[in-house]
């Protein structure tokens, strides 16, 4: 059925993301990524270095990670259709749990490696390694300052999961010139495969958080921050309300809450009962701002709640 020009004009909460600066940022780190990831591959071949080769590889997944997350965005800023009511803003929490998974399985692959290198040492290229692990530091550097400065301005997951990316690479390019020191002084090219391996270690510690603020996200949790006891307790402190059931809080996305619930009352008056949901309405949007909340108002009598959960409630009529 074709939406009703009049359902929009009376839909309070466009469920949609105008997200310009995270668009752009993403954008720009998009570009400098892919520029790198490919020098880095042909330095990692040539100097014959697992840590040059692990940062190339986790790389070439922040260019796909930015590229899911740009699609994400893209269809976050569409409006809802007749079919999509909230809109397409889950797909941005779909895109951050997928990223987030890309960079544990990258981890535990490097890991891998790292264990075979440690098992059958191999020469690496120190000045090669020398040369492109201080572009890979600068380069890092430079888009970690870019997306922390964009998640200040707009909470983005896609741009923090792509920060955890970038802070892991900016981690690793440490780690190379470390090993690369280690080796020129000491010839000990073991350290190549160690500080990897405790690299992956990090890199799979923040992807386990992306996956599981995304899962919570997906699996409707309460989001953080909201108590629902102290929320249904300031519903029922509003005059006329004697009971609030059927509670409901979720996030869309981030930073994108709703809110349903079933508000008994004990006046029949449909206009009063109006007035009164949207003074509650209004307190959840002043108070926890909340605003997008359906509440359906009931009464004992007119909606036969005649459970036993409500015996007690049908003594206060």
């Amino acid at each position: 059925m074709k939406q009703s020009n009049q359902t929009n004009y009376f839909h309070h909460v466009d469920h949609l993301k105008n997200q310009t600066t995270s668009k752009n940022t993403l954008w720009a780190s998009l570009f400098i990524t892919l520029f790198f990831t490919i020098v880095e591959i042909v330095g990692g071949i040539l100097s014959n270095s697992l840590a040059l080769l692990s940062d190339s590889m986790h790389m070439l997944s922040d260019v796909l990670a930015l590229g899911l997350s740009m699609l994400a965005i893209y269809f976050a800023s569409k409006k809802p259709t007749s079919k999509y009511t909230f809109g397409f803003l889950r797909l941005e929490i779909i895109a951050a749990f997928l990223n987030g998974l890309a960079l544990v399985i990258i981890a535990l692959g490097i890991c891998y490696e790292g264990i075979l290198r440690m098992i059958h040492p191999q020469e690496v290229d120190v000045k090669l390694m020398l040369i492109i692990s201080t572009i890979g530091l600068i380069v890092n550097i430079i888009l970690t300052i870019i997306l922390a400065r964009s998640l200040k301005g707009e909470d983005n997951i896609n741009v923090q999961s792509a920060l955890w990316h970038f802070f892991g690479d900016l981690l690793n390019s440490v780690g190379v010139i470390v090993a690369v020191v280690v080796i020129y002084f000491t010839g000990w090219t073991l350290i190549d495969p160690i500080l990897s391996i405790l690299i992956s270690l990090i890199i799979f510690r923040g992807g386990y958080k992306i996956i599981r603020n995304a899962w919570l996200i997906l699996m409707e949790r309460v989001p953080e921050d909201y108590d629902t006891d102290a929320i249904i307790n300031d519903m029922k402190q509003f005059e006329g309300v004697i009971d609030v059931h059927e509670f409901h809080l979720w996030a869309i996305t981030t930073d994108h809450y709703s809110l349903t619930a079933h508000v008994v009352v004990d006046n029949i008056d449909g206009i009063k009962n109006y007035e009164l949901i949207n003074k509650i309405s209004a307190m959840l949007s002043e108070k926890y701002e909340l605003d997008h909340s359906t509440l359906q108002v009931e009464h004992l009598k007119a909606n036969h709640l005649d459970e036993p959960y409500f015996d007690e409630v049908k003594e206060q009529l």
